[in-house]
């Protein structure tokens, strides 16, 4: 399953908001009892490793450590701890962890919550470290490990996984074809009434369209509204401007028209009449035979994935146009802890290895071949379904391109989605990290006044042309245009250091 929908849409609230980096001197890599550099008669340093562990904790965890250390310490002299906390632990635990000196080497953020940690001093710079112990991870992210510059420093690697970007359709191939539905005559949203209305008629008790459940509104299924939300959506820079203008989404005309769509949709019936109270996952109404159609973030070979896990074949239609940006890049990041590692570069040493090798990495995610997994093809593997190891979490660690190819999976996926990665547009503010603390209170506000009217008027499920009048009026009320004005100041700063 893709990483939008297991783990940004478990993980991730909604806020996005970046805070102020900070400029602290950087104390010696190497803090803590282990010291710079293991000799041959050094006691092994453990690495402990956290992340959150999606469903329960694999009973054969141990086996896979023990597996893992016969790697790590004929390389590098070091064992791993892997992570014992579950998805509804981790916030909290991440937090007081951070908060504390708790030993944890090496941690799992996210692009929502990386530029807040830097700013409290939690986060150790990495750029010597990756210097002396990391040329893999910089040969693999390339010019991507320098869009996670906070104020010029790395704080925190992104995790090399897919290209996720713009936005896709997935609809049912079978109704496309009892119907006689051909989707490659859909070129844009608009085209989709037709679509829609042919389902309706024919399949009366079929939801059409999932409502959102996550943090990926359903105006993204809106293919003229193109921007980059600079990582938390107020404040945004239309994708094709002439300029570097920051603006309010909610005041453009092309939202305006976007509300206006949902709401025909709503009307129609297109869309259950809860949509904005949707409890359920849309791949689990795609499962259960619920629903027509439901949208996803576009990657290569993204209905071949989806179909894996809803058992649907499916259709693919791209709507909104593919670029590029920070939160694209940045979803999943690594750190090594300041006040919680004892040994910064055991821990950078480590790192290095998820990026490039493929016997650690494919450990991590699958676990013992022929105990976890069967090899069906030289790189292609079937998990072993109630094993003691079904994490397969390769979305969260390093080096997603060295992992095995899934039996069921497009063995191409990985050679397609480097052309795509290289071919695709790259927002102008990409590295763009802004930071919040000037302007906090009136984030306060704005998200208590989008909690309040956004999810309503982004399903449809109230007439816009009396409520968005409203809406923009207690926006501002809370202090948006303060907001832009401090995005823009910021934006303006980092274009000048860009040239």
């Amino acid at each position: 399953m893709k990483k939008k929908n297991v783990f940004v849409s478990a993980l991730l609230a909604v806020a996005m908001i970046g805070t102020a980096a900070c400029s602290s001197a950087e104390p010696s890599p190497n803090n803590g009892e282990a010291g710079a550099t293991a000799t041959a008669n050094e006691k092994p340093y453990e690495i402990v490793l956290g992340y959150p562990v999606l469903g329960e904790v694999p009973a054969d965890i141990d086996a896979v450590e023990a597996e893992i250390n016969n790697i790590t310490l004929e390389k590098m002299n070091a064992t791993v701890k892997l992570s014992r906390i579950t998805i509804g632990q981790w916030f909290q635990q991440k937090n007081l962890i951070l908060a504390g000196n708790e030993k944890m080497d090496l941690i799992l953020t996210d692009f929502e919550s990386y530029s807040p940690a830097v700013a409290k001093n939690q986060f150790m710079e990495l750029d010597e470290l990756i210097q002396a112990k990391g040329q893999g991870i910089r040969d693999a992210l390339g010019s991507n490990l320098d869009v996670a510059q906070i104020k010029g420093k790395v704080y925190a690697t992104p995790v090399k996984s897919f290209t996720d970007t713009g936005t896709a359709l997935l609809m049912r191939k079978d109704l496309l074809d009892k119907y006689g539905v051909d989707a490659s005559q859909i070129k844009g949203t608009n085209d989709l009434d037709a679509v829609f209305a042919t389902i309706k008629q024919n399949e009366p008790d079929l939801t059409v369209l999932a409502p959102p459940n996550g943090p990926m509104p359903l105006t993204s299924v809106i293919d003229w509204i193109n921007v980059d939300t600079l990582t938390d959506g107020l404040g945004v820079l239309p994708n094709g401007s002439s300029d570097m203008k920051v603006v309010n989404v909610y005041e453009m005309p092309e939202y305006v028209d976007a509300l206006a769509k949902l709401r025909s949709w709503y009307e129609a019936g297109y869309l259950p009449k809860d949509a904005a109270n949707a409890k359920v996952a849309p791949q689990d109404l795609m499962r259960n035979g619920d629903v027509f159609a439901i949208y996803e973030g576009n990657t290569v070979f993204l209905e071949d994935q989806v179909a894996t896990t809803t058992g649907q074949d499916l259709v693919k239609v791209v709507l909104q146009k593919p670029v590029l940006n920070t939160q694209n890049v940045l979803g999943l990041l690594w750190a090594i802890p300041r006040n919680n590692t004892g040994n910064a570069e055991k821990a950078m040493e480590f790192l290095n290895l998820t990026y490039t090798d493929k016997d650690l990495i494919n450990l991590i995610n699958y676990g013992l071949e022929g105990k976890h997994y069967t090899k069906t093809g030289d790189n292609v593997i079937k998990p072993i379904a109630g094993s003691g190891y079904t994490m397969q979490q390769s979305f969260m660690f390093g080096n997603r391109t060295l992992t095995y190819v899934l039996d069921g999976e497009d063995p191409g996926l990985r050679e397609e989605d480097k052309a795509f990665g290289e071919s695709v547009e790259r927002s102008r503010a990409i590295g763009f990290l802004p930071t919040t603390e000037a302007v906090s209170a009136e984030i306060v506000a704005v998200k208590n006044v989008l909690d309040q009217y956004k999810k309503a008027l982004e399903t449809g499920s109230v007439d816009p042309a009396k409520v968005h009048p409203e809406f923009i009026a207690k926006l501002k009320a809370a202090g948006i245009d303060t907001i832009l004005a401090e995005k823009q100041k910021q934006l303006d700063a980092w274009v000048a250091t860009q040239k």
